[in-house]
């Protein structure tokens, strides 16, 4: 997993919170003026997985009352870019810093059960992650290149695309070895900064399901290589697409040709 600087704006407007094992968690959550503004205003608060993770802090912590937050939202939904993980793991951070109760280990662990990615976006950079994403190994990175992300308003539900890959979980020993093998050849492009292994060796399993299902989406695979991207890839369970430049006029030129043809095309870079 890499990120990228393209983000949300969460912010901890008020707490009011006390020592007991018995009331409620009430949490607000006010949207400010992002490019996804709506999207916090359709979902009910309840819903909101920034909302899960203040609960679940707030009762681990044996801690009842209210707080309230404020987001600037601008990664879109459904996209397979862990917009709700990284405003989760934000919403954590924001209260231990508030309240300081927990360790970064304690902090994960709690991640883990809110959702599959929140103990990577508590952490960032690049990284493997392993298990059901608890585990999260850091890469050293070496990737200053521009990433263009283009999102055509497809909502890929995670769920159904994780059945879609038909997999029974178990894994046999030259399997694994092979695994292995492949991340350690990605790992060691990252530390390079070679685009030429990653291409050859970085595969999204969930390009078949979802391609099969969009074939507009692998259209637009095809069109970024045409248009000179160093590597493109599916991001997540989709929908959205990358293109990854090793140059800053191609990657501005590019963004240019495709604004307007697709409904969102954000340039931006890893961190």
């Amino acid at each position: 997993m890499a990120n990228v600087a393209l983000h949300d704006l969460l912010k901890l407007e008020s707490i009011d919170v006390f020592n007991s094992q018995k009331g409620d968690v009430q949490v607000t959550i006010g949207s400010g003026n992002g490019s996804h503004k709506a999207l916090i205003d359709s979902i009910p608060v309840q819903d909101n997985l920034i909302a899960r993770a203040a609960t679940a802090y707030l009762v681990k912590r044996g801690l009842r009352g209210d707080v309230a937050f404020s987001i600037e939202k601008n990664i879109p939904a459904g996209a397979g870019l862990a917009g709700g993980s990284s405003d989760a793991a934000a919403a954590l951070r924001l209260l231990n810093d508030e309240l300081s109760g927990f360790t970064a280990g304690e902090l994960t662990a709690l991640g883990s059960e809110i959702g599959a990615d929140v103990p990577y976006c508590l952490q960032g950079g690049f990284a493997i992650c392993r298990g059901t994403g608890e585990i999260v190994v850091p890469v050293p990175g070496n990737f200053p290149y521009w990433v263009l992300i283009i999102n055509d308003g497809i909502h890929i539900d995670t769920g159904s695309a994780y059945k879609a890959l038909s997999r029974s979980g178990g894994i046999d020993s030259a399997s694994e070895t092979a695994i292995g093998r492949r991340t350690r050849q990605i790992v060691d492009a990252i530390s390079k900064g070679s685009i030429e292994t990653l291409r050859q060796m970085a595969v999204n399993d969930f390009e078949q399901p979802v391609f099969a299902q969009h074939p507009s989406i692998e259209r637009l695979k095809d069109r970024l290589y045409d248009l000179g991207a160093d590597f493109s890839a599916l991001t997540g369970s989709g929908s959205s697409m990358i293109g990854v430049f090793m140059k800053e006029d191609k990657a501005v030129e590019v963004h240019a040709k495709l604004r307007g043809v697709h409904k969102e095309v954000i340039l931006t870079k890893f961190l």
